[in-house]
């Protein structure tokens, strides 16, 4: 990973960090609507044979984190700087 991609995925992470749960949660549905985000339940649920449903939620949000992080770093990689 290059300096540049770890600096804007350390800065995405930090800005997690300050965020309520309900700022989280706008984030979240600014990119994704509740059936996108059913989709990744439904992933883990079928892939990885998780059933509970305080595991889905925690796995879920760790999967969505990762796909808005993901996200955040291609935008900030395309922009001129």
């Amino acid at each position: 990973m290059s300096s540049e991609k770890a600096k804007i995925l350390t800065a995405f992470f930090q800005s997690m960090e300050n965020l309520q749960p309900d700022d989280m949660m706008k984030m979240v549905e600014k990119h994704l609507s509740d059936d996108e985000v059913e989709i990744f339940v439904g992933h883990i649920e079928e892939f990885y044979g998780v059933q509970d449903d305080e595991e889905l939620g925690m796995l879920a949000q760790l999967m969505v984190t990762g796909y808005l992080a993901g996200k955040y770093e291609a935008e900030k990689s395309h922009s001129p700087h």
